[in-house]
């Protein structure tokens, strides 16, 4: 599903003038578990920069990401696959990004905390006042699938059904304080699945973040797109980067020139760029690129709609690109760090990179061992890196630098 990135395996570069020294946290995509779906445990691994384990938390079931937090706790997501009649994502509605389960750990892996609700997938948030939000599926009312315009035609549910996405957040006891329903905001006449996609799924909403106003920052696969809903009235107020459109002269569905670089392909993990670090306010979105084949990260001003930075070189006069760095079609994500770097996640590969805004690569560690039981082998969905004064825990640990 992608090229050798390299053959090296662990840390192959780092420049320690330029990284930004610190401990990243990763988790290897988990192998399918057997006869009784979640027999397989999980793992969360803490890095050096040397790319030496300095830390593990072990979970219950297989683990897909995980976020570490300032007082050392962690918040992860599971694939917690018990057998429920016509659940989404599994059996005959199989779906990629399955979940149903995500769990708050302490440093030791104490269980602080836990949710399931058998139709999560891909994505959460902690928000600073204790509460979560995550994504969960739904089906699409008939009528309203009938209407949803693109995709790659006769490519719903075998009995026709098609799921779009919501986003749900809970309190500290497991409450539903908030909700939000796409096939109540979404525009069948603007979010059109781009040619590539099956129709099994409207949107494929891969992430969500939360503005310090409170609205919703996210990324829809199949749209191609990064949008951003109003929380008070759910509307969805912004939207960039979505190949397909309707043109209402002909009423066909055309899509957009690949070479017109505020476009993307399947994109994943948009978020914005937290306050205090360069960039703050902006947009920072993977484009996993499926329609050009080279992949990048791209940092998008929200007013301007004009794009600020990306991570690899533009197509060249005839088309062709001048430069690739690195392609993954799925998953993936980047992280902005203080010192102005990117940490790069090329999911698909396994591999981790940190560049500078001048795209110079500081940092580049490949996954050492792939899973032979899962079909993505060397596969991460996401990374993060923390400073040394994170939290208090890394104090115990090995120096960042490494050995």
């Amino acid at each position: 599903m992608t090229w050798p990135y390299r053959f090296e395996s662990g840390v192959v570069h780092y420049d320690k003038n330029k990284a930004f020294t610190g401990y990243t946290i990763y988790v290897p995509i988990p192998g399918r578990a057997g006869a009784k779906r979640n027999e397989v445990p999980g793992e969360v691994q803490l890095l050096d920069m040397q790319g030496k384990t300095v830390h593990t938390w072990k979970t219950p079931y297989p683990a897909h990401q995980a976020r570490l937090f300032p007082g050392g706790n962690i918040v992860v997501s599971m694939r917690c696959a018990d057998p429920i009649p016509d659940r989404p994502g599994f059996d005959k509605y199989h779906m990629g990004g399955s979940s149903g389960m995500f769990m708050e750990l302490d440093w030791e892996g104490n269980i602080l905390f836990e949710h399931f609700d058998p139709n999560m997938h891909h994505d959460f948030r902690k928000l600073p006042n204790g509460n979560y939000v995550y994504i969960g599926w739904e089906a699409v009312p008939p009528a309203l699938a009938k209407k949803v315009r693109g995709g790659q035609k006769g490519t719903e549910h075998k009995d026709g059904t098609m799921f779009g996405d919501y986003f749900r957040e809970i309190d500290p006891g497991g409450e539903t304080v908030w909700e939000w329903h796409g096939i109540e905001h979404f525009d069948p006449d603007i979010d059109i699945i781009g040619a590539i996609h099956p129709r099994e799924e409207w949107t494929h909403i891969n992430d969500v973040d939360v503005m310090s106003n409170g609205n919703i920052v996210s990324s829809s696969r199949h749209l191609d797109c990064a949008f951003i809903i109003d929380r008070k009235s759910g509307d969805v107020i912004w939207r960039w980067g979505n190949v397909a459109y309707l043109d209402k002269e002909t009423g066909q569905i055309e899509h957009r020139d690949i070479r017109d670089m505020k476009t993307m392909g399947g994109p994943h993990d948009a978020h914005i760029i937290a306050e205090g670090l360069p960039g703050e306010g902006n947009i920072l979105i993977y484009d996993n690129a499926m329609y050009r084949y080279f992949s990048r990260v791209v940092e998008v001003d929200i007013e301007s709609k004009e794009i600020v930075w990306e991570s690899e070189e533009e197509f060249g006069l005839e088309g062709y690109v001048r430069g690739r760095v690195h392609f993954s079609p799925f998953i993936s994500g980047s992280d902005r760090l203080p010192n102005g770097n990117t940490l790069i996640c090329c999911g698909g590969e396994g591999v981790l990179f940190e560049v500078t805004r001048d795209k110079e690569i500081v940092w580049h560690w490949v996954r050492p061992t792939p899973n032979l039981k899962s079909p993505v082998r060397w596969g991460i969905f996401r990374a993060y890196r923390y400073s040394r004064d994170h939290c208090p825990q890394f104090n115990n640990l090995p120096p960042a630098e490494g050995g």
